[in-house]
């Protein structure tokens, strides 16, 4: 039996504390408050998604949406108190968040208070999906991969909230996948991200996890470009969800040549982990630079790529931006589909591992520079230096040298609870990933998130979980090395 996660007993709207007290504030010209003072405090909001469920045999790809503005209603009306997030146009991958989290906002100040729901306004909801008729196959069936837009809107969560003084809160706004798709077999015939019910709202940290005192979240897997180093404090721009900063300490692990601080270098591309802390701070757990540079796409593979052409489509998930003359900024979305050639001299693929290369099992992937090491279902990262943009129909197309492995979300049964590997339901993988018997799933200590469970052996066999991991592929035994795996 599944067990319920804190995103559907949130539905109820449990009351949270947040932060400030009721009083006015009084002052003098040119001054700050001397008198009846509101005391503040911090609220930092991060995102996460409930999928759809893991047998429902849909094979989506993406599933995006972008978040123009977070509210909260006063109980006792007047103007709506609007939370500032960490990008104007924050564009939600809201695959990925089933599995793991990413911050909407930090350390926010609002009036003291009640209020009677929060409300969430987005645009161009996109959903990226195929169907595989044939069991066992990898891909998406040919002519298949399409997507559908959803209406822009508003959707409000209704319920008592109430923020009370002097105290540091975390939010957790959930969007629930299944309620906003509506599905024929393996087709998806709708999305509505105004569907009832489709959010919902809970207290950081979830009432089950593997955290310590004072953190809320893991922030696992933020990529994008160091803007920024001051000493052990680092702040990564993103391409899609604005800027993130965090500060190392002793126990932060470094994957590069020096295994120190000195790894934290500006202007160059990285890969980070890091936990939220009940302060609206972030301290990083893991730190990798990215050899590679220029524009990147990464994107799930959707076809079998032919060692003739050397080319395969994929559904683009995240991105970089070039710095000076970037050719995909403004030019590519999530959810795109692009044809990519592998093309010149190949240089030899890499795993971006994030430090989990000591359990790595041996693999066909790392070292090689054909495309028949590509399959289905894998995350690329990928340089490129011209891009031409999806129109309509017709995918977008470019070209690279080589490709990085990284991280896919996948949402299926776990099977066996066990470390260092664990066993998933085959069957309910997406059936774009032709995978039928139950896979083995290997972690590493000290770099696993657990989220809805205080640790995997903790979660029981048959429920829904999302994991984020790297999917090595033939002949690799266990195919998978996982990151985080949260619980449904």
């Amino acid at each position: 039996m599944r067990k319920p996660c804190f995103c559907q007993i949130a539905t109820a709207l449990f009351l949270l504390l947040v932060s400030y007290a009721l009083s006015s504030c009084s002052g003098v010209p040119g001054g700050g408050c001397v008198v009846n003072c509101t005391t503040g405090a911090t609220v930092s909001v991060v995102l996460t998604a409930t999928p759809p469920a893991a047998n429902s045999q849909l094979s989506i790809l993406d599933f995006s949406a972008t978040i123009v503005g977070v509210s909260l209603t006063p109980s006792a009306g007047g103007t709506a108190v609007s939370v500032p997030l960490n990008s104007s146009t924050y564009v939600a991958d809201l695959t990925r968040v089933t599995s793991d989290s990413t911050l909407l906002a930090s350390q926010i100040s609002v009036p003291g208070g009640n209020y009677s729901s929060v409300v969430i306004t987005f645009s161009s909801p996109r959903v990226t999906f195929c169907t595989q008729p044939s069991p066992g196959v990898p891909g998406c069936a040919a002519g298949t991969l399409s997507t559908l837009t959803g209406p822009a809107g508003s959707a409000t969560i209704s319920g008592n909230l109430s923020v009370a003084a002097n105290q540091l809160n975390g939010i957790a706004i959930n969007a629930n996948l299944g309620t906003a798709i509506t599905q024929n077999g393996q087709a998806v015939t709708g999305v509505d991200l105004t569907a009832a019910n489709t959010f919902s709202f809970a207290a950081l940290p979830s009432s089950e996890n593997d955290l310590s005192t004072g953190q809320l979240s893991h922030l696992d897997d933020v990529m994008g470009m160091v803007t920024t180093v001051s000493g052990s404090t680092v702040t990564i721009q993103t391409a899609m969800r604005g800027t993130i900063t965090a500060t190392a300490n002793s126990l932060t692990q470094y994957e590069c040549t020096a295994a120190n601080s000195s790894c934290l270098q500006a202007n160059q591309t990285a890969v980070m982990d890091g936990i939220l802390n009940s302060d609206g701070t972030v301290t990083m757990t893991f730190f990798e630079p990215i050899s590679l540079s220029s524009d990147l796409i990464e994107g799930v593979v959707s076809s079998v790529p032919s060692t003739v052409s050397n080319q395969f489509t994929l559904v683009a998930t995240d991105a970089i931006f070039n710095s000076s003359g970037s050719v995909i900024q403004g030019r590519i979305n999530l959810g795109d589909q692009v044809v990519v050639t592998l093309s010149g001299t190949a240089l030899p693929f890499v795993i971006i591992d994030k430090g989990m290369g000591l359990t790595l099992p041996a693999n066909g992937f790392s070292g090689s520079t054909s495309v028949s090491e590509i399959q289905p279902g894998m995350t690329v990262l990928f340089p490129v230096a011209a891009y031409t943009p999806q129109s309509g129909a017709t995918p977008g197309s470019t070209a690279t040298a080589t490709f990085a492995l990284r991280f896919t979300r996948i949402t299926t049964a776990l099977v066996t609870a066990s470390l260092p590997d664990f066993t998933v339901n085959g069957s309910e993988f997406p059936p774009f990933f032709g995978i039928t018997s139950n896979p083995l799933m290997r972690t590493t200590s000290g770099r696993l998130s657990v989220d809805g469970a205080t640790g995997l052996t903790s979660i029981p066999v048959g429920n829904t979980i999302s994991t984020s991991a790297l999917y090595l592929g033939a002949p690799a035994s266990p195919l998978f090395a996982a990151q985080t795996v949260r619980t449904h």
